[in-house]
């Protein structure tokens, strides 16, 4: 039977940029969403519906040779915490669902499924630390972190699980700073302040900040974020028990953002509006992230500067 790659949330930035990935690599893709296709590839299987249709995600996995999964469908932060009960079947039990069915599929035709999570530094908590670890203390106070960490592990037992019958999940996944992006411009999210920043700043427009000028948080860019992704499911193998890992590119405060492109736009200006729902969540980020065992288990590699990773950023926005 062919092999096949199914993606949840393909209509999401990473989510529909990591099809193009694939099919350049001529992966056979299944992609499912909640909305119509906003652009056909004619390689790709479309599929408009909610990872809440069980039935439905079991029949792909009995149909089909599926060898690997990138789950991307998910309640992003604000949108759990204004809707918990609804993130936990979506961030949570339906995440469980799919990864009880890659698992028993692969047991019941043996053979091991690769399993991408995006999981995310909401996990972190309660304080704020310096160069966090995967290990450090986690214990989240938003939704949507206890979401992420809740699947980050689950996952893991079903990894473990499956190495003691040498078929069935290889989970890995990936603990995601703020992304900056060179052509959308997020909003909702705690990090989100930065890409709304420096496009403010391309545009020439006044920039209200809700976070205090001293915050620092860990940011990686989109490109990074996609490579990164295809480079953790190109090993055969990930030998290690962490399952869950941390990149970063840079790291920054808000000033510090801010007055770099001050510097690079002087007619720039920027005010500050602490709004307590985003630097309460701030608060508990890292600061910055330990990403040895990422470069040490799957090869990750960054040594970016501030002004270069923004240069980069601001060059493919104009």
């Amino acid at each position: 039977m062919e092999q096949k790659v199914l993606i949840t949330g393909f209509n999401g930035e990473l989510g529909s940029k990591i099809v193009k990935k694939l099919v350049e690599h001529n992966k056979k893709v299944i992609a499912i969403d909640i909305n119509d296709s906003q652009e056909k590839i004619n390689s790709v299987t479309y599929i408009k519906d909610t990872i809440l249709n069980y039935d439905l995600i079991n029949s792909i996995f009995k149909k089909n040779y599926i060898s690997e999964v990138y789950h991307f469908a998910a309640l992003l932060s604000q949108t759990a915490s204004k809707n918990p009960k609804l993130a936990i079947q979506v961030n949570e039990d339906a995440s469980r669902n799919l990864i009880d069915c890659a698992f028993q599929n692969a047991v019941d035709n043996n053979y091991i499924t690769k399993f991408f999570f995006p999981s995310s530094i909401a996990v972190y908590g309660p304080r704020k630390i310096k160069f966090a670890s995967e290990q450090d203390i986690i214990k989240p106070n938003t939704i949507y972190g206890n979401n992420k960490l809740a699947i980050e592990q689950y996952g893991s037992r079903v990894h473990e699980k499956s190495n003691l019958k040498v078929c069935g999940l290889d989970f890995r996944s990936i603990r995601f700073p703020g992304v900056i992006s060179y052509d959308t411009v997020p909003s909702g999210g705690t990090t989100d302040y930065a890409s709304q920043m420096i496009h403010a700043a391309l545009k020439g427009q006044h920039f209200d900040c809700n976070l205090l000028p001293e915050t620092s948080l860990p940011f990686i860019s989109i490109n990074k974020t996609i490579s990164s992704i295809m480079k953790l499911m190109s090993f055969k193998n990930i030998n290690s028990i962490i399952r869950a890992f941390n990149v970063e590119e840079v790291n920054f405060s808000v000033k510090e953002l801010s007055d770099m492109l001050i510097q690079k736009f002087p007619t720039f200006t920027v005010s500050f509006n602490e709004e307590k729902k985003f630097q309460s969540v701030a608060d508990t980020w890292p600061s910055s992230l330990n990403c040895d065992n990422s470069k040490k288990y799957w090869k990750f590699s960054s040594n970016m500067q501030l002004e270069d990773f923004l240069d980069n950023i601001i060059d493919k926005a104009k």
